[in-house]
């Protein structure tokens, strides 16, 4: 047999393929796409918010390992890392709400609680709370059955959602606040949720059992006396104060500061005196002058500030949201340690409260730059974590924020959240606002005026179609007992979705006018007397100012379900803000009005942010579109409000 190199024809042959098929193998797995390496990111050429007040411009960002590695005004050079082009772009700390309840309330045992935190705490998380830039909250009451799981598992990873703070069960009188208040017709929550306590041993026993769980503050109810729970009045009993002297002495002895909900001026100074840690909403009843002798023991004492300003729209009385808003100012300038807190009920609110929070806090006074080191630096500080969160820095956690505006210029732009980042993973990016296949709409021929009217009489609005034809413009009157309390004027595209809104309430002096321009509603003008100048962003989205009348279009398309935008204009906390509201086609069903019988399509309405707060019912003439009667369902009963007048 022929040989090369002493070696068979046949050996030599296989040798050589052999080292072909070798080199091949290796020249590919040189030569293969690299893969970017996970959970590193740089991100380029951002603007910074540092966190404590200062700013860096064109700075280079590099996270890994869920810590911000390297920060540097020249690019850095990393091979196989995601980059992010942040030009034109903020990057600042991740919103730090020292004040918020992830209750459950609706529960009424551990397996209700286990369902609760398996089925609906991670999409709350993911839809409600991280897309709004909110990476660490501080839960001030819930189920310690669920409360405690949910931190252990948030911690191990297995939930995606903000670094959690726990106080477990709340310290109060017996039938004080939150006992018979959010338990007060649930057993088990008023078990979960509070030591109702009345001799120094349940003190101390409470605090023993606290400390062994774990918890990270103490927190008391430190009110009596009248409380309203939603629309209910009540009446709650206050601790002695001995009892909450115990309580602030004996949690420094174990290493936890307290922190107590107080509304009273009296209740503050009795706690500041105690050496109280931390005053959740603060002092409503009065608002206070630059030289009240309070403000000074207040500074001397160091006790932290968490005011809730948001939460004082929910109150009866329209007077503890002006004095908290004059309050959190003049404390602020005295030197104050405030942290923000917006008392958001996560289980049924979002993340858009921790932004109207700082917009309140601006309207005090403070600059947004001010406000936002409330909800960063001082959010940190107040929860004694500032040594790894709450500033954009070396060695820093990689809880951050990317934005396409600058909240510093101005705190509205705090809608613009591009990305979020928690321990250095993006948990956010931003998403398109639905667009819907709503077909062109116009109203019945001969319909130059619509008319619905309350069913006690009390109120009734008016539309006038008379230009609707030809310039797409609409005008709504209401009046109340006969006299005119509203006037808006509405300019349309051809889904009824408006372009113009003019709006004026003479009684408050309101004035509004709201442009949209591309993704943006513009609005201008006074609401209550207070000067507006607002910048919405809405995207595609339907921006239905007209609410009910504009879901006609809605009715005559073959969507089932849709998103659809409103600015409120209210005494709640959708005033002069977006809101978002869900319409959903029930079916029909057949309504009898002064005799005559109407073939309906009923259509229910929801604000996403308070689906369990309230549902408007409306039913739409299948034939013409146009709305006949409209009412809300509270549990399972339905209720009439309005009605159509002079059908045509």
């Amino acid at each position: 047999m022929p040989s090369i190199f002493g070696i068979p024809l046949i050996g030599f042959i296989q040798i050589v393929i052999g080292v072909a098929v070798v080199s091949f193998v290796l020249i590919k797995y040189i030569l293969r796409p690299k893969k970017r390496r996970e959970g590193q990111y740089i991100i380029n050429d951002a603007h910074i918010i540092v966190g404590d007040g200062s700013e860096l411009n064109h700075q280079y960002v590099y996270i890994k390992d869920g810590i911000i590695k390297e920060i540097s005004d020249k690019p850095i050079n990393i091979k196989n890392v995601q980059v992010i082009d942040a030009s034109g772009k903020t990057l600042m700390p991740g919103l730090i709400d020292c004040h918020v309840h992830i209750q459950g309330l609706n529960n009424r045992s551990d397996a209700d609680s286990d369902k609760f935190l398996r089925e609906q705490i991670p999409e709350i998380f993911k839809e409600k709370i991280l897309p709004y830039g909110i990476t660490t909250v501080k839960d001030m009451c819930a189920p310690r059955h669920f409360i405690y799981k949910l931190k252990k598992e948030i911690k191990a990873g297995k939930i995606v959602g903000p670094e959690l703070l726990v106080v477990g069960p709340n310290f109060t009188a017996p039938d004080g606040h939150p006992a018979n208040t959010l338990g007060g017709d649930n057993p088990w929550i008023r078990k979960e949720i509070a030591i109702e306590a009345s001799t120094p041993k349940e003190i101390s026993d409470g605090i023993a059992e606290l400390k062994k769980d774990g918890v990270d503050f103490l927190k008391m109810t430190y009110q009596g006396g009248d409380y309203w729970y939603f629309n209910k009045k009540m009446q709650i009993a206050k601790l002695d104060k001995s009892l909450m002297q115990q309580i602030i002495r004996e949690g420094k002895e174990n290493g936890l500061k307290t922190t107590a909900h107080a509304f009273y001026k009296k209740d503050i100074q009795e706690l500041l005196e105690a050496g109280i840690y931390g005053i959740e909403h603060g002092i409503l009843d009065e608002s206070l002058k630059e030289d009240d002798s309070i403000i000074k023991l207040w500074k001397d004492s160091g006790a932290h500030l968490v005011p809730t300003v948001n939460a004082m729209t929910y109150e009866k009385d329209p007077s503890r949201l002006v004095n908290n808003i004059h309050n959190l100012k003049i404390l602020y300038d005295a030197g104050v340690p405030i942290a923000m807190g917006t008392d958001n009920m996560i289980e049924v609110m979002s993340g858009d409260v921790e932004h109207k929070e700082l917009a309140y806090y601006v309207e005090a006074g403070l600059t947004p730059m001010q406000a936002i080191v409330l909800a960063t630096k001082n959010g940190a500080e107040h929860l004694g974590i500032a040594d790894r969160k709450g500033m954009v820095k070396t060695g820093m956690e990689a809880d951050l924020i990317l934005l396409d505006k600058n909240p510093a210029e101005d705190i509205n732009n705090m809608q613009f959240i591009d990305k979020v980042f928690l321990k250095g993973k993006v948990v956010f990016s931003e998403k398109a606002i639905p667009v819907y296949n709503i077909p062109e709409y116009n109203y019945p021929e001969g319909v130059n005026e619509m008319c619905l009217e309350k069913t006690d009489g009390s109120e009734e609005r008016k539309l006038d179609l008379s230009d609707f034809a030809e310039k797409k413009e609409l005008v709504q009157t209401i009046s109340h007992n006969g006299t005119q309390w509203s006037h808006e004027t509405f300019t349309v595209n051809e889904q009824l979705s408006a372009t113009k809104w003019h709006y004026v309430r003479p009684e408050d002096d309101t004035e509004l006018t709201a442009t949209r321009e591309d993704d943006f509603i513009y609005v201008k003008g006074t609401f209550k007397g207070k000067p507006q100048d607002k910048k919405m962003k809405i995207g595609n989205g339907l921006w239905y100012q007209m609410m009910d009348l504009a879901l006609s279009a809605f009715v005559k398309s073959d969507e089932e379900e849709m998103l659809l935008y409103s600015i409120g204009t209210g005494n709640n906390r959708g005033a002069m803000n977006l809101g978002e509201f869900a319409a959903k086609k029930l079916g029909t069903e057949n309504i009898t009005i002064d005799g005559k019988e109407y073939n309906c399509q009923k259509v229910s309405l929801v604000l996403t942010m308070f689906t369990w707060a309230w549902t408007g019912l409306y039913w739409y003439d299948t034939e013409s579109g146009q709305l006949l009667q409209s009412g809300e369902r509270k549990g399972k009963s339905e209720k009439i409000m309005y009605t159509a007048k002079n059908i045509k």
